[in-house]
């Protein structure tokens, strides 16, 4: 009853019915004749056009401004849907992470709906590295190509530690440096966008204005003119304060897991949206300290593991400092925002989180996953959804692994985790989610009410009423 897709089913007929033949076939089994040609390389040059899988509606927009200044066209390709998901399933297997199967879907949708020349036209793609499955992104996005006889496009693999199987020509810091600017402005206008849009009064509104200013920061991040961003997030920030709101009281829900189930709406089953839609204020954690954890990194490495030289160790440092330097002037520009939340401090939350899961968990999400949670507890936001695919080992290990001792540490703590795959059930999915809902409009409501009884009585409550109001609200 949990089952709304029969990939998983006709993978496995699939595979039964090839092992009959295989079994009665007297002569050897012919291998498929497929054209290796370009496979494992890429050949793209600055004459093809990149495409790139959609990510999120807070960050995939801003790519394409990032490429031009470099004088490369890149297309990021359109939401995806159940289609994306069905071409996933047959070219690749539903055994695979989730997310590699919408991005695959999503790629050759994109080939077959005849708007790009396979001649003309390279694929690009981000990879986590390590342990986690979505390093196996390439060659499986190969496979898919090659199983659509598209095995002649170039793939090109992108991650912090660089372009990956390219004869791309491109200069990686200006690269790198474009898409950092692009992260660390888009996650204040996502937080903005988030807290405002579930108390305006006229429905739209924030929307509009997350558009409008995501429209704007393309230039800002072509030129890579950092103060012209700073100077336009002020900007934001004035008109989101003045968006009219309505005074209700809005529970907060947070969302961890899996950074593409986390941020890609449909992958994540809607569930942003959906929450919003009842009143729950969504929490994300910041995209970028998925990239500054880097530093907290490369220092626990060094001390445990793998020396780095001297001149290494003082650029690492470097780094750290400038970033810091840098996203210390957003937060000071975001201290303005009516509805903001604190920032945290990263190597703060590594210390603490080295408590319950060793740093050394660095594959995925790794340890940040645990550190985002924690984060969100101390800010009193103790309801936390994690999103992952069905098997990612990675989240459930530093996710749900790790839900005992957060309550040890933080008994409030209300934890759901979801697993997200081709097969999930939408009805399943959102039964759980209401449960959750109503716990947290509950907490608030007596919250609110244990707060309004302090402040409307005439005389002081009595240290017994208060202890009754007290385990009334933890009930």
């Amino acid at each position: 009853d949990e089952i709304a897709n029969l990939g998983a089913v006709k993978i496995r007929l699939r595979s039964m019915l090839e092992s009959i033949k295989q079994n009665t076939s007297k002569s050897k089994p012919q291998m498929a004749n497929i054209n290796r040609k370009n496979q494992g390389t890429t050949g793209a040059d600055k004459n093809m056009t990149l495409i790139s899988p959609y990510f999120s509606p807070f960050y995939s927009p801003l790519i394409p401004s990032v490429f031009k200044a470099l004088g490369i066209k890149m297309d990021v390709l359109p939401p995806q849907d159940k289609n994306d998901v069905e071409l996933g399933l047959k070219n690749i297997n539903n055994d695979m992470c989730y997310p590699a199967l919408l991005v695959a879907g999503n790629i050759i949708k994109a080939f077959e709906s005849g708007q790009y020349d396979p001649e003309k036209t390279a694929v690009l793609l981000t990879q986590t590295g390590g342990q986690c499955r979505a390093s196996s992104y390439a060659s499986l996005i190969k496979k898919g190509l090659s199983s659509s006889r598209l095995e002649g496009v170039p793939v090109i693999t992108m991650s912090t530690k660089g372009i990956m199987d390219s004869t791309l020509d491109i200069d990686k810091y200006a690269l790198f440096r474009r898409l950092i600017l692009g992260v660390i402005f888009s996650d204040p206008l996502a937080q903005m966008y988030l807290s405002t849009m579930v108390r305006e009064k006229i429905p739209g509104t924030s929307k509009m204005l997350h558009e409008k200013y995501l429209s704007l920061m393309q230039y800002g991040i072509e030129s890579a003119n950092y103060n012209y961003l700073l100077e336009l997030l002020k900007e934001a920030v004035d008109d989101f304060n003045q968006v009219k709101i309505n005074n209700n009281l809005v529970p907060r829900i947070g969302i961890v897991g899996e950074i593409f189930v986390k941020y890609n709406f449909f992958a994540g089953g809607n569930i942003i949206d959906w929450l919003s839609a009842q009143g729950i204020e969504v929490i994300l954690p910041p995209l970028q300290s998925f990239f500054t954890q880097h530093f907290i990194n490369e220092t626990f490495n060094h001390q445990s593991f793998f020396k780095r030289s001297f001149t290494d160790q003082i650029i690492n440092n470097l780094l750290e400092v400038y970033s810091k330097y840098r996203i210390g002037q957003i937060e000071q520009v975001m201290k303005d925002f009516n509805f903001r939340r604190k920032f945290y401090n990263l190597r703060e939350l590594a210390d603490i989180t080295g408590e319950i899961v060793s740093i050394a968990n660095q594959y995925g999400e790794g340890w940040l996953l645990t550190a985002e949670m924690i984060a969100m507890l101390r800010e009193g936001i103790e309801n936390i959804v994690c999103l992952q695919p069905f098997g990612c080992i990675a989240n459930h290990i530093t996710g749900k692994g790790v839900e005992k001792k957060l309550k040890e540490m933080f008994p409030g703590l209300n934890f759901l985790s979801l697993d997200m795959d081709a097969g999930v059930s939408e009805v399943n999915i959102l039964n759980r989610i209401h449960i959750m809902v109503n716990q947290a409009r509950e907490q608030d409501w007596r919250s609110e009410s244990l707060k309004n009884h302090n402040k409307g009585t005439d005389r002081s409550i009595s240290c017994k009423e208060n202890l009754m109001l007290s385990a009334d609200m933890k009930l």
